[in-house]
């Protein structure tokens, strides 16, 4: 029982450290950091790795200690969904005990940089946003100052980090609420009014063209209803994701509604539309794959100067020829 008592002191003892040092505003990659260096100082880990995943997005590891980079590499290739999975589905974390438990030690081998590792921990950093993070650790003596309840431990102070997170996450979420929407990550429509304005002074000054593109996702209140709402944030989040991955640093887009608007700087309608064909393309190929076949989009370009001198019109035009592309067909660009 010492043991036991012993480890759940230090446990404690960590998380009140935790608390303080995230209390100093630090930033997430910091606060990972942190955990890493103590888990290896307090409980012996040998390595420990956080992973981000996002919808649609892929996962790749955020932070890591104990491992070589091409081991890290390795892992980014090839990221251990198995064990994403299976995280996924359970309350607390994964504790297992190889010296027991010896038939899942290949099963999990392909997390290990090291020989003969003892136990293993994993644990998924819920959020209430599209993206997550899974900690996954190892010890190749067994995780030290630990004899009982090693995983009652870790389940509570991975969960007060995964609060801590979303803490953190919430207070940046509020200082940016004039600019961001929360479910696709993407910039609010007044903050896309903004920059339209901006952009179309400076392309009247330099004699440039800018292009906007809108694009509508058809049926999101049918899908909303057969499957509820958590399943329209997530395919917002999808298409959301894949607009990012096509579009440039320094275009604009954002999302109002069942609505995205992407602002082109010095692009041409043609070109434009060029682009939104491959975000259709990708979110079409992504729908499939995930068996759901209710959502489509369609959109509608316009370009300035030539289809209008101001931001009125430009947005007028973009969305007649939007209601143009959705009655041509699913999936239409106009």
């Amino acid at each position: 029982m010492e043991g036991n008592k012993n480890c759940e002191d230090i446990g404690y003892k960590l998380i009140e450290e935790l608390m303080e040092f995230a209390s100093q505003r630090k930033t997430a990659e910091e606060v990972m950091h942190f955990v890493n260096i103590a888990f290896e100082y307090s409980f012996g880990a040998t390595a420990i790795m956080f992973l981000h995943k996002k919808y649609d997005a892929g996962e790749s590891v955020k932070i890591s200690r104990g491992y070589s980079n091409f081991f890290i590499k390795k892992i980014n290739e090839n990221p251990p969904f198995k064990i994403i999975e299976k995280l996924t589905h359970l309350k607390g974390g994964l504790f297992i005990d190889f010296k027991k438990e010896k038939e899942k030690y290949d099963e999990y081998g392909s997390l290990f940089e090291h020989e003969n590792v003892s136990e293993l921990y994993a644990y998924e950093l819920k959020t209430p946003y599209s993206d997550s993070y899974f900690v996954i650790t190892y010890s190749v003596k067994g995780f030290k100052n630990c004899c009982f309840d090693k995983a009652k431990v870790f389940d509570t102070f991975f969960s007060i980090l995964a609060y801590i997170l979303n803490s953190d996450r919430s207070i940046q979420v509020m200082r940016d609420c004039s600019q961001i929407d929360y479910v696709s990550g993407l910039n609010n429509f007044k903050y896309f009014h903004e920059k339209l304005f901006q952009e179309m002074q400076k392309a009247a000054k330099d004699g440039s063209k800018l292009s906007v593109g809108l694009i509508s996702i058809n049926q999101l209140n049918k899908l909303n209803s057969v499957n509820g709402h958590t399943a329209g944030d997530k395919n917002i989040s999808i298409i959301a994701n894949i607009i990012k991955k096509n579009i440039r640093a320094f275009d604009t887009a954002s999302r109002y509604g069942n609505k995205f608007i992407i602002l082109f700087p010095n692009v041409g309608k043609e070109e434009a539309k060029t682009v939104i064909k491959k975000i259709f393309d990708e979110t079409e190929d992504s729908f499939k794959k995930d068996g759901q076949n209710i959502l489509s989009l369609n959109a509608g370009v316009s370009e300035f100067p030539c289809d209008g001198s101001n931001e009125r019109t430009i947005l007028d035009i973009a969305e007649g020829r939007r209601i143009d592309a959705k009655r041509e067909k699913r999936w239409a660009v106009i």
